[in-house]
């Protein structure tokens, strides 16, 4: 007989949102979803309300496979010296097959409380692109900014990585690359609800596997999509919770949601980094689903998230050892 699965409520925040699904099962399923996210997240979207405050310059970086179409915002009227000023880069989310630079884009009050000059880059997606081309995409928007960051006015000493979901992979994915490639020194981490591990054998995946907008099945579709259906393209750098050695990492900040699919490995992954001694903020929301933050912005949940993400990235950036 099999026992019934046991899971705690969802957050009373959340409980009266339906958030879309992430359904991309077939090429015309990938299309439709593909499609419904252009006309929500858009550059418009992004800073409205923010436009007396915030300013936003569109340009294409180089990238491996030729220019990637990327947005820099920053506040309009900088008072911080560039000494001061950090340099944020922002990942997206959308399961490695979908989104774009804007989805998942939560950083204005980053811009508009630290000064901070962010930079947001497409990059290739799953299935037409497996990985490691989404990584070695956003390892190059990490070069360029950090090569340009005299011209962009931020210091490079002071140098952000951030993602969430697929972007949390990546983001971990660039950190470890970054160490082993002796590449741009980051200062700190910040991975919301990040995807590191391509494996499915969690108790959070099976607790909470109905529930949208990321469900066990659609973990199960796109990790087929980006690492391969035999794992041919998952390695440490790709699936950074296969990583033997977390030694050298920065500071780094992690949280998600305990109706999260991804809740048990993104604890394991912070288990991992204090194994190694990397300084490690874990918070896990309550009763939070996937993407909360992103999907119901103005629940007490979601401001408390970033209240949170709010004040480590403070203390980080003001501390003189960084933590």
């Amino acid at each position: 007989m099999t026992s019934p699965i046991l899971r705690s409520p969802i957050n009373s925040d959340l409980a009266n949102v339906t958030p879309p699904l992430l359904d991309v099962s077939t090429p015309g399923k990938m299309k439709s979803y593909r499609q419904s996210l252009e006309p929500v997240f858009t550059v418009e979207n992004t800073i409205r309300g923010k436009e007396d405050v915030i300013s936003y310059k569109e340009l294409d970086i180089p990238g491996p496979a030729g220019p990637m179409r990327a947005t820099i915002f920053r506040p309009k009227r900088q008072t911080r010296p560039v000494e001061e000023t950090p340099g944020i880069l922002h990942i997206h989310g959308g399961g490695l097959a979908t989104g774009n630079r804007f989805l998942g884009f939560t950083m204005l009050d980053w811009i508009e409380s630290l000064g901070a000059v962010c930079l947001t880059a497409e990059y290739r997606l799953a299935p037409e692109h497996h990985q490691p081309a989404p990584l070695e995409d956003s390892y190059a928007a990490l070069q360029w900014m950090s090569d340009h960051a005299a011209e962009l006015g931020f210091n490079p000493r002071k140098l952000v990585v951030c993602g969430g979901s697929a972007g949390g992979n990546l983001a971990a994915g660039v950190t470890l690359l970054a160490r082993d490639r002796s590449g741009p020194q980051i200062r700190g981490q910040v991975l919301m609800y990040p995807w590191v591990d391509d494996g499915m054998e969690y108790v959070s995946m099976r607790q909470y596997a109905d529930i949208a907008p990321l469900r066990e099945v659609d973990v199960a579709v796109i990790a087929n999509y980006a690492f391969g259906e035999g794992r041919e393209y998952a390695d440490m750098y790709t699936a950074p919770m296969r990583a033997k050695n977390f030694a050298g990492l920065p500071p780094t900040f992690i949280d998600v949601g305990e109706a999260d699919v991804f809740r048990d490995q993104d604890i394991a992954y912070a288990s991992a980094l204090w194994k190694d001694g990397v300084s490690t903020e874990l918070h896990v929301w309550p009763g939070s689903w996937h993407g909360f933050d992103v999907f119901v912005p103005d629940a007490p949940i979601s401001r408390r998230a970033r209240a949170a993400r709010l004040e480590w990235l403070q203390k980080l950036l003001n501390s003189p050892d960084g933590i």
